[in-house]
């Protein structure tokens, strides 16, 4: 991971703990544009490096300060990790099967939204400063990015107090959507509108259902969910994934395939998109990387230079900052690497 999410960075191994770290850290955001912590509640003030102290020397800075909790709450000065935030976020109580235990997400997901998040409130801030020359700080929760991210279900639990619980694959307020296990592995279908309803039920040759009165809409289908998958979940077992997409996408019924990494890595689709790319490193040597998921049509993204290695470009950064004399000082000082 840290070979993908670093590409095109530059390292600086600094001891902030240190008041010789502390004066290069600030002698660097004399000329930043933008600074990025996500230090527990306290630690940026007690170390001298909040948005305060910050701002007086470099008024035109945009300070993100990226946390689990927030930076109010009982829970300011907790530490978070993703799994935590999608415990206390409520995401766990809604991921699993009904009757099983509560689930974490294959995927950072929490991290992953708090990022996207701050680059968001990041690119904002900078625009405002463009207009008015003005710095700000901007503060993104992982908490409240999950929240956000629960607003389909939340909001309804806000409106009526009802608990959505776990469904396993299955959408709670809308079927057939949901997987099944089909004769070689697993296909996603989402036959919810009623004007597919009959087109799915032709397609699963059960053209009787279509008029069964317990299935018409999608508000019997859901009230009756347990009946409609003890007739579904044996009939998909009859044919393959590939022969299911076939005959559903005929009738132009929603469907994907529930790809392993496998499957994903090798499928037409993500090679006609560009994501995975080769690259190198110097000490992972050639490999298969992700790419970038925007596409800038006048200015496209590229890996101009690997993840670096801690402290790769400390003499150079600080020499750029005008520090050049005192490299070997603070190294040996063991204020920077």
């Amino acid at each position: 991971m840290f070979v993908t999410v670093n590409r095109n960075k530059r390292s600086v191994g600094l001891d902030l703990a240190h008041p010789d770290g502390r004066r290069v850290f600030h002698r660097l955001v004399e000329g930043a544009d933008v600074v990025i912590e996500a230090y527990r509640g306290g630690v940026a003030e007690r170390l001298g490096i909040d948005y305060d102290s910050l701002a007086a020397q470099n008024p035109r800075l945009v300070y993100c300060s990226l946390s689990a909790f927030g930076p109010s709450g009982p829970w300011r000065e907790k530490p978070g990790l993703d799994m935590l935030v999608q415990a206390m976020g409520g995401l766990m109580a809604v991921t699993g099967e009904p009757d099983g235990t509560p689930i974490l997400t294959g995927a950072p997901v929490v991290d992953t939204i708090g990022a996207l998040l701050a680059g968001q409130g990041i690119v904002t801030a900078l625009l405002h400063r463009e207009r008015t020359g003005q710095g700000q700080r901007v503060d993104v929760c992982l908490l409240d990015g999950l929240m956000l991210a629960h607003a389909a279900r939340l909001s309804i639990f806000l409106a009526t107090g009802e608990e959505p619980g776990r469904h396993g694959s299955a959408h709670p307020y809308l079927s057939p959507f949901q997987a099944f296990a089909a004769r070689d592995g697993w296909i996603y279908v989402a036959a919810w509108l009623d004007r597919l309803w009959a087109p799915f039920c032709a397609a699963i040759e059960r053209p009787d259902l279509a008029k069964d009165e317990r299935f018409t809409t999608n508000e019997s289908r859901v009230r009756h969910r347990a009946a409609l998958n003890a007739i579904l979940t044996p009939i998909f077992t009859h044919a393959t994934v590939k022969e299911w997409m076939a005959r559903l996408e005929a009738r132009e019924v929603l469907c994907a395939p529930v790809n392993r990494y496998a499957d994903l890595t090798s499928d037409p689709q993500v090679a006609a998109t560009g994501m995975l790319v080769p690259d190198t490193h110097p000490r992972a040597g050639r490999f298969t990387n992700l790419g970038t998921p925007v596409r800038f049509g006048r200015t496209p993204g590229t890996i101009r230079t690997p993840a670096p290695q801690l402290g790769e470009h400390t003499d150079a950064v600080l020499s750029e900052a005008g520090l050049a004399d005192e490299i070997a000082r603070l190294r040996a000082a063991r204020v920077v690497a």
